[in-house]
């Protein structure tokens, strides 16, 4: 049973197989003479014909090349479709069968690439490692730890050419690091989404950038969609965006400075209201014990005065530093932000980022900074005080009085002082 799907899926094969290029059509298109052949095989066909008329390399029959062929919408479907199938059925099995014979033997690290992305080129090693074939066992289970162990080494991939198109484990990866041929395939990180990376028009890898319409294009795109557009590389628009970054990231450091200065300064403020609350009230309370039942009153009355002050400022500091922290972590989620952009070095999933996370970091570096509301150090209630103290003076208390004030007055002065030293 096996045998015969694997004779018919290889006649498949054949017949939707490109005469020129070997490989499966790919947008194919129809010769009067009934043959088919991909778009750009008979694009090439045409560059290479003499006097403006080609030959069908199958039959050899001779047509203009002025004529436009007609696009065989079927077989272009089929062949995608075995190609997609093909590729779905060889990852779909390999994953398969590395989940269900190798997790459990494998080391930590090996037992995490198990669920990577697969080898195109080994998709057999699997079996063959389990002691398996079409006909049934044919290997001994003795050492099979250790061969399962090495053949899910070599089951997985390191690396995928963007070129090939295919993922390659690290055996299969020699001759893409070795041979001159391979020399200019770019290789990037295992993946499985190349029809994420492939534009739908002309299935061809997304390797332009479109700064016009801020899309990703294909080569054949620059021709025909966007013909006069401002079109750059991948890398080179990776480049100029992260320079873009660059510049917002120091926007950012300098935003992010005036917010520490803002902060030190309410903090600041913050410390010598608490230390002036402190110290008064260990003033009046030691005041309190001398003059006792005689100044309880006076006393009361400038711990009230004191307090009222300190409470009114309070909550307005706290809000100033509530508000100013808030600003410091809306510029630390855009620095994070922007830093992972930065860190980024796959094009493709670069730009795709930069749209909505550069967005929202923008959008988050556009806000205005809060601006600390003014804080009065100095106390309200001075004439208060004073009436305070003439009052007590007819009890010849104004020597004890006058001292109270004199601290609560000129132990304020000292931190407007301090202040403006600073």
């Amino acid at each position: 049973m096996a045998s015969a799907q694997s004779e018919q899926s290889s006649f498949l094969q054949q017949e939707l197989t490109c005469p020129v290029c070997l490989d499966l059509y790919r947008d194919p298109h129809l010769l009067p003479c009934g043959h088919n052949f991909c778009r750009t095989c008979l694009y090439r066909l045409k560059w290479q014909a003499n006097r403006g008329r080609l030959r069908c390399p199958e039959c050899r029959d001779s047509h203009r090349c002025g004529t436009n062929f007609q696009k065989n919408f079927k077989l272009a479907n089929i062949a995608d479709d075995y190609r997609h199938h093909r590729r779905a059925t060889t990852a779909a099995a390999t994953a398969l069968k590395s989940r269900e014979s190798l997790t459990s033997s494998l080391p930590t690290q090996q037992a995490k690439s198990v669920f990577a992305v697969p080898c195109d080129y080994c998709p057999s090693v699997t079996a063959e490692a389990s002691g398996t074939s079409a006909d049934g066992p044919s290997v001994s289970q003795e050492g099979g730890d250790k061969k399962e162990a090495a053949a899910a080494a070599s089951v997985f991939a390191v690396k995928t050419c963007l070129k090939c198109e295919v993922s390659m484990c690290q055996e299969h990866l020699k001759p893409h690091l070795e041979l001159p041929a391979f020399r200019e395939h770019p290789l990037t990180e295992p993946m499985n989404d190349f029809w994420k990376r492939k534009c739908p028009d002309h299935d061809e890898i997304y390797r332009y950038y479109c700064m016009d319409d801020k899309m990703c294009v294909c080569n054949a795109c620059t021709i025909e969609g966007h013909s006069g557009h401002t079109i750059k590389t991948l890398r080179n628009t990776m480049k100029d965006l992260k320079r873009t970054l660059d510049k917002q990231l120091c926007k950012v450091g300098r935003k992010y400075s005036m917010a520490e200065e803002k902060l030190r300064e309410q903090k600041e403020k913050e410390r010598q209201n608490k230390k002036f609350k402190d110290d008064s009230e260990q003033y009046l309370n030691r005041l309190g014990e001398e003059m006792k039942a005689k100044v309880l009153r006076f006393i009361n009355r400038l711990r009230e005065c004191t307090r009222t002050h300190c409470d009114t400022n309070g909550p307005a500091i706290q809000k100033n530093i509530s508000r100013i922290c808030q600003d410091q972590d809306r510029l630390q989620e855009v620095r994070c932000g922007l830093e992972s952009l930065m860190q980024e070095n796959d094009p493709f999933r670069f730009i795709e980022a930069y749209k909505t996370t550069g967005r929202q970091c923008r959008r988050q570096l556009r806000k205005n900074m809060f601006y600390p509301e003014y804080i009065n150090m100095y106390t309200e209630n001075d004439e208060m005080m004073e009436e305070e103290m003439r009052t007590f003076l007819d009890e010849e208390l104004s020597s004890i009085i006058v001292a109270a004030i004199n601290f609560l007055c000129l132990y304020k002065e000292d931190f407007d002082d301090s202040s403006e030293e600073e």
